[in-house]
């Protein structure tokens, strides 16, 4: 495999999620990157940066902001929310990444409208069974946390199109998670998974699957060979044979995989 190239693919997998995220220009119309700013126009505010600012509450002046649709509060010290945030009814991405929030807050999950939460870097133990309330949820990203297993209801989710966790606790992936027939990209490395279900190969839009640095799994199901939609497969740091993977090579030679 050429690192380059294999780099290259995954960079722009990458980019094409992050300006899919949201459309944030700088200086646009109604994006805000302080509180005093954006308590001036009030009704104006759609979207709204507030990154790396010290908060360890939510500002009591967020509640104004009743027509905004996208909030960023990477990089703070919170780890709760007050308790009027599901009356912003328009929220559909939100960033809670990088703060010391323990639980996914309930808040979250009587506003139905989200279909973006990015809450990884925190100190997550679990995913509450609840996450089926988000039933827009298009994009989750909860890696880099302590979570040890997925609950079920996660895979009822019927508009996932990513599914990030990455860089947890988890060594189960339940043969349940082949009902997310919508997902695309499929991120679950730096795990402990032992084993993925012959399920798998019936994602039939599946684009990318990271599997890297799972160092016990040593056997993906042959079923996988019928994946043609698949574009990325990392396999480093795992003790799948280079022989499967040659064979792998050879089903599906449209794929980059990295070994």
């Amino acid at each position: 495999m050429n690192k380059i190239i294999y780099t290259a693919y995954l960079f722009l997998f990458c980019l094409t999620a992050v300006f899919a995220q949201s459309q944030v220009n700088d200086g646009g119309e109604g994006v805000f990157y302080t509180i005093e700013e954006a308590k001036k126009e009030p009704l104006n505010v759609k979207v709204l940066i507030l990154e790396h600012q010290n908060f360890d509450k939510v500002p009591e002046a967020l509640s104004q902001f009743v027509n905004i649709e996208v909030l960023s509060l990477k990089g703070n010290s919170l780890s709760t929310l007050p308790s009027y945030f599901p009356t912003l009814v328009h929220l559909h991405d939100l960033s809670l990444a990088e703060n010391i929030f323990s639980v996914i807050p309930e808040e979250l999950f009587k506003m139905p409208a989200l279909k973006i939460v990015n809450i990884y870097g925190n100190q997550l133990t679990e995913i509450p069974e609840h996450i089926t309330e988000l039933k827009s949820l298009y994009r989750l990203n909860v890696s880099y946390n302590k979570i040890t297993k997925l609950p079920l209801t996660l895979f009822d989710l019927k508009e996932l199109n990513t599914l990030n966790v990455s860089h947890n606790m988890i060594s189960v992936l339940p043969e349940e998670f082949c009902r997310l027939t919508t997902l695309h990209y499929l991120y679950l490395g730096h795990n402990s998974i032992t084993q993925v279900h012959h399920c798998i190969a019936g994602l039939t839009d599946l684009s990318l699957v990271d599997l890297e640095y799972n160092d016990q799994l040593a056997v993906l199901p042959v079923h996988m060979e019928s994946m043609k939609s698949l574009r990325l497969l990392n396999l480093k740091g795992t003790k799948v044979s280079r022989g499967d993977v040659e064979r792998f090579k050879k089903a599906l030679p449209h794929t980059m995989i990295d070994f």
